[in-house]
């Protein structure tokens, strides 16, 4: 137990009932007599303790380390000089002649010298003995888990049109923090039925699979949301009594573990965060008494925040992303009414941080979200202060025009907002959020027509 954080007795209890009989969080929750949620803040712990991420491997390294203790299960300590027949029997039959004393007693060091290696042997196979009997289904000491096998998931098309729906999340959700990092889609805290939530789930876009990954310290909706050098960065948000945070926390996929940034300079929740590859940005917002019109970049070599030029109205709620190397700033709510605006910041010297003005939206949007795809700003859904959605948009850059965007989850609804979207490769993923108010777990995917150029070749002469 020296290698590892001693565990608490209630920690233990949980760590037995996993090991005994594979119980679920529910089961377990009833066994102790303690709520569903104290059960999964116990297994993180554990988790933690143990420098493990699944019940499998806490169970084998509790058996190993002799934490739990199972019924029947006894593993002997291997003898300091075990005998083995088959040297002995080497060393018999081939004696040299005693006229050479050399060659006499080449067997008898030959035996000293593989003894070591044969006890590594036989010490090797007694542990992979032990961890097939874990492991291995039907075994009377295999470790049951409630994890579920991974199912096959089959993508939908939605009619002729470029969307599809693919495994939804494990519950409905809005107000979350969405980010892909790679080919996997990361959805972060956010609003459930049950209150706000910490829980961080990784969506593999490959296997088409939900897993679920470390909690976030501080359970927060309606966070900015970006990723800079890999990892995922969640700025403010609202609390579960309703009020903004300042916290910034950075979670990273590699490390599947979470570290606490440098607060904001106020607490703010609805801000749009964006990164540009090297600094980290914070737009708008709401205070907990008012609107935001301002600006704060983030440097991670000094681990500071510094206020910039603020934007041309306060808005919460907006849409955005990096476009050219321009911060791209659209729609949003003032506080009386949902906003067409278009706004970017150039962070170029020639610009000196100045604001420009683009063409507005096609028609106002808040709690929309946007991604760039194939060097165009798509924002889908909207229409979180009552405005009616009937479709999304993008802003395509060579013509600097917004084109609809058909969106047929808005044929069925009258508005779409706090969902998020993340592009992974040349699909977007656009998760859960509020269709006319009430959460949903759907996960939709759109693949926007690729336009492509062939120039016929031409023909060799002679």
């Amino acid at each position: 137990m020296s290698d590892f954080e001693e565990l608490s007795d209630r920690e233990l209890d949980v760590l037995r009932c996993v090991v005994a009989s594979g119980a679920s969080n529910k089961e377990i929750a009833s066994e102790l007599s303690i709520s569903h949620h104290t059960v999964k803040v116990h297994l993180r712990n554990i988790y933690a303790k143990l420098g493990v991420s699944s019940r499998t491997e806490a169970a084998t390294i509790a058996i190993q380390q002799g934490l739990v203790t199972i019924p029947g299960l006894e593993v002997a300590a291997p003898e300091p000089e075990p005998v083995v027949p088959e040297i002995e029997a080497m060393a018999e039959t081939t004696v040299a002649p005693a006229s050479d004393p050399a060659l006499a007693e080449a067997p008898a060091r030959h035996n000293r010298l593989m003894r070591p290696f044969l006890l590594g042997g036989v010490l090797m196979g007694l542990m992979l003995l032990l961890m097939l009997g874990l492991l291995w289904p039907g075994s009377p000491w295999a470790i049951t888990t409630n994890e579920p096998t991974p199912v096959p998931f089959t993508e939908t098309a939605i009619g002729d049109t470029r969307w599809s729906l693919s495994r939804p999340l494990p519950a409905p959700q809005a107000g979350m923090s969405v980010a892909a990092v790679g080919l996997t889609v990361y959805q972060i805290g956010g609003e459930t039925a049950e209150g706000i939530t910490n829980s961080t789930l990784a969506f593999d876009t490959s296997e088409r699979q939900w897993k679920e990954r470390s909690a976030k310290p501080t359970a927060v909706a309606d966070a900015g949301t970006a990723v800079l050098f890999g990892e995922i960065y969640v700025v403010g948000g609202r609390l579960a009594d309703g009020q903004p945070t300042s916290a910034v926390e950075a979670y990273s996929p590699s490390e599947n573990a979470w570290r606490l940034i440098a607060p904001l300079p106020q607490p703010v929740s609805g801000g749009l965060a964006l990164a540009d590859g090297s600094f980290l940005y914070l737009f708008g917002g709401w205070d907990g008494s008012n609107y935001l019109d301002t600006s704060f970049v983030y440097d991670p070599n000094s681990d500071s925040w510094r206020p910039l030029a603020p934007m041309a109205q306060p808005r919460a709620f907006a849409a955005g992303d990096v476009l050219t190397g321009r911060l791209y700033v659209v729609g949003g709510y003032d506080g009386q009414a949902e906003l067409d605006g278009c706004q970017y910041l150039d962070t170029t010297a020639a610009a000196n941080g100045q604001w420009f003005d683009c063409p507005a939206m096609l028609q106002p949007r808040a709690g929309a979200a946007a991604a760039v795809l194939r060097n165009r700003l798509y924002v889908i859904g909207g229409g979180q202060g009552g405005t009616p959605i009937t479709y999304s948009e993008m802003y395509d850059l060579s013509n600097n025009r917004w084109q609809v965007v058909n969106t047929p989850v808005l044929d069925n609804a009258a508005n779409w907002s706090g969902l998020g979207v993340a592009v992974v490769e040349s699909r977007l993923y656009a998760l859960g959020g509020r269709l006319d108010g009430e959460a949903t777990a759907d996960t939709y995917v759109y693949a926007p027509f690729i336009f492509q150029t062939f120039i016929p070749a031409a023909s060799g002469g002679g």
